[in-house]
């Protein structure tokens, strides 16, 4: 249970007038007593980027926003509620970033490599896909509805149309997650098997991501054929 920090209580003592206007209550300075929904999303945005969810509480959150958790609770309401409405805010807010072009292949290219730089620049997008399912925001279902409409008109069924979506966006999360679980640590570089090491000498992300999605492409391309 969440609770707010009360004002220890004690005896009287008796007091000059001087004297019990040392003990009369200060209101502390910088800490606002009224929070609005976008400071505290800011807030647990950096805090969930930064740390991670698990990170993410009332009191994390208090303490860098400078008031009583409770007073986070009551502006937002349930960590669940804030869960779902920072991921939705950081998605509608990238995705009206997109600049459709017209043919498909050029459609599929956009959404994969808008859609990844989403989750490296904000890895709570990932933390949050992995561990609480789809992601659902106002602009989400366009971008699917523009991807898989745009496969439908170059010839793929419908059925083909939505699971090439979905093996596109499978592939830009687990490439993501392993580039991002792995970090910048030199214990994780690919190139420390020594196979890798031999073929490629330095392993980039970025050329693996590149590849991995010509193949992609390639693979619908036949399928429209």
């Amino acid at each position: 249970m969440l609770v707010e920090p009360g004002t220890p209580t004690a005896p009287p003592r008796p007091a000059s007038a001087p004297e019990q206007a040392e003990v009369t209550p200060r209101r502390r300075r910088g800490r606002p007593n009224v929070l609005s929904r976008e400071q505290v999303i800011d807030a647990a945005t950096a805090i969930a980027n930064e740390d991670g969810l698990d990170r993410l509480s009332f009191r994390a959150l208090g303490v860098r926003l400078g008031v009583a958790p409770m007073t986070v609770h009551r502006t937002i309401g349930g960590l669940d509620d804030l869960h779902a409405e920072l991921v939705r805010r950081t998605v509608d807010e990238f995705t009206a970033t997109f600049v459709w072009p017209d043919e498909w292949h050029a459609v599929v290219r956009t959404f994969a490599t808008t859609f990844r730089d989403l989750m490296l620049t904000h890895p709570l997008v990932l933390e949050s896909h992995s561990r609480r399912g789809a992601l659902v925001s106002t602009e989400s279902d366009a971008v699917v509805a523009k991807v898989v409409g745009a496969l439908r008109s170059a010839g793929l069924p419908d059925a083909e149309a939505m699971y090439a979506f979905f093996v596109v966006y499978d592939f830009v999360v687990g490439h993501t997650g392993v580039q991002v679980g792995r970090g910048s640590a030199a214990a994780g570089r690919p190139e420390r098997h020594a196979l890798v090491a031999e073929i490629l000498g330095s392993h980039s992300y970025e050329e693996r991501f590149s590849l991995g999605l010509d193949v992609l492409i390639a693979g619908i391309e036949a399928r429209v054929r």
